[in-house]
């Protein structure tokens, strides 16, 4: 036997003593365990400093909360039911946990470990997509998936604390390769609680069945088809009728579009508006960075390529910021079809040409280069520190606080609501203010990108007229009480 074919008999009974430790994911179950500790720490820092976000961080919080006291999925923040603004249905999931701890800590525990778990999800699908009888297979696995964790796209969820797509990544990557090696039954409960993680992942499961048309296992390739129904039929019955019937002609994120058929003054619509759209500067950068940090072999597939253009269209069409420029957690849905494209762009690759194994390493350096410089999480060159550099003021929150009642309703800066969420009513200062609330201030405030401060000034200076009165104030937190009380 040649030395040759020693060595491919070694890849395909599971290689060499090298190889099978580098084909198991190690490096990738390292990355995502540092990628869980690095970002969990960064959310954790934002939330007890008070400078996290009411929308969306408090307002999952609580209809997760809502669902554990078997309340239902509704939403204060939106005065009707979650069900009719977006089908996450994952959220039973998660309000079963907080039925044994009811924190908003749980949420960023699995988002941290969603987005970590993307590493070690790709890793199984580009080994499941390269040549198993080459050597390289499983060293540029390894490099394409280790840096996942630290990418600036993965970095634009994490910045955006908790939401279910931070999870559906993992399920899908995992979904392909179950699909690839044969795993029918672990792929079918993949794509369901790739589902079950928003209406919009209907596209991402249809993107696995046309990668199961092509390289899924025999009996999963014959059937590819039924796949594709799930994604229509949870999309027609989901979207179609079970929002429909929840929202009750209520709010939809189709209002985001109104302004591409003229119906939104405020933006006006032309050629040049829709065209400088498409080609948003931010949109384009952070699509540019992924495909960089793939070593550009997304590239080498130009077909794949092409199921990227829908959810591209739909994020920089839409009148929302910030989804039209791809960042926070918008950018997820791009995420799976530009692996796919990446991970057949590598096998295209390897089928062109061979290396020496140990060179794929060289995709992992750039990779986190790139994203340390485009990254907008500390220590990212682009973070703002500020945000996570304030103290622990949970405490100090929860003994001001403790003068309300726990079910009353209550009206709180939006850095305070997450940890006040745990009620039927809250919301975020002074949206929504009724005389019924109390109002929590925070004289050291975190403004963020849903709090208008003219608007809020406006409503504290009023606050003394309004017939209320104060019940706590420590130089930091204020509570007032509700009208007349």
């Amino acid at each position: 036997m040649t030395v040759e074919a020693a060595q491919i008999g070694a890849v395909a009974r599971g290689g060499t003593r090298a190889e099978a430790w580098w084909a198991f994911p190690a490096v990738p179950l390292l990355a995502a365990a540092i990628g869980f500790t690095w970002m969990l720490h960064g959310m954790l820092q934002r939330a007890y400093g008070m400078t996290g976000e009411a929308w969306d961080l408090a307002y999952d919080q609580q209809v997760i909360w809502n669902v554990s006291q078997g309340h239902g999925f509704y939403s204060s923040f939106a005065r009707t039911d979650f069900l009719g603004i977006h089908l996450e249905l994952i959220f039973g999931a998660l309000a079963a946990v907080e039925k044994l701890w009811p924190s908003p800590i749980v949420l960023l525990i699995f988002s941290s470990a969603g987005l970590a778990a993307a590493a070690p999800g790709a890793y199984l699908f580009f080994r499941a997509v390269l040549p198993a009888d080459r050597a390289e297979s499983p060293w540029l696995a390894v490099a394409l998936s280790a840096p996942i964790p630290f990418w600036a796209a993965i970095q634009e969820a994490a910045r955006d604390f908790f939401h279910p797509e931070n999870m559906a990544l993992a399920f899908a990557l995992l979904a392909a390769w179950a699909g690839i090696r044969g795993h029918q039954v672990a792929m079918w409960v993949l794509c369901v609680l790739t589902l079950m993680c928003k209406e919009d992942q209907v596209y991402t499961v249809g993107v696995i069945a046309i990668v199961m048309s092509a390289y899924g296992a025999p009996d999963v390739k014959k059937h590819w088809r039924f796949i594709l129904y799930l994604a229509g039929a949870w999309f027609l019955i989901g979207t179609g009728i079970v929002q429909q019937h929840f929202r009750n002609g209520g709010y939809t994120d189709f209002v985001y579009y109104r302004w591409l058929f003229g119906l939104d003054p405020s933006h006006p619509v032309s050629p040049l508006a829709v065209a400088q759209a498409l080609v948003r500067p931010e949109a384009l950068a952070i699509l540019a960075a992924i495909i960089a940090s793939m070593f550009a072999l997304p590239l080498l597939a130009p077909r794949w390529l092409l199921l990227v253009i829908p959810p591209y269209l739909a994020n920089v069409l839409s009148g929302h910021i910030p989804q039209n420029d791809l960042h926070h957690h918008y950018v997820l849905l791009l995420m799976f079809p530009l692996m796919v494209a990446g991970g057949l762009g590598a096998r295209k690759l390897l089928e062109m040409r061979s290396f020496k194994p140990a060179l794929a390493l060289v995709v992992i350096l750039p990779a986190l280069i790139l994203g340390w410089g485009t990254g907008r999480f500390p220590p990212a060159l682009d973070a703002n520190a500020s945000l996570y550099s304030r103290p622990n003021s949970v405490s100090q929150l929860q003994v001001a606080t403790s003068v309300i009642p726990p079910d009353a309703p209550v009206n709180a800066d939006a850095g305070l609501t997450v940890w006040l969420a745990n009620r039927h009513t809250i919301n975020d200062f002074p949206d929504m203010l009724d005389g019924t609330s109390y109002v929590v201030i925070d004289h050291f405030t975190f403004l963020g990108y849903n709090t208008n401060a003219a608007k809020r000034q406006q409503a504290l200076d009023a606050l003394a007229t309004s017939g209320r009165r104060v019940l706590y104030d420590d130089g930091r937190f204020q509570i007032w009480s509700p009208v007349g009380d």
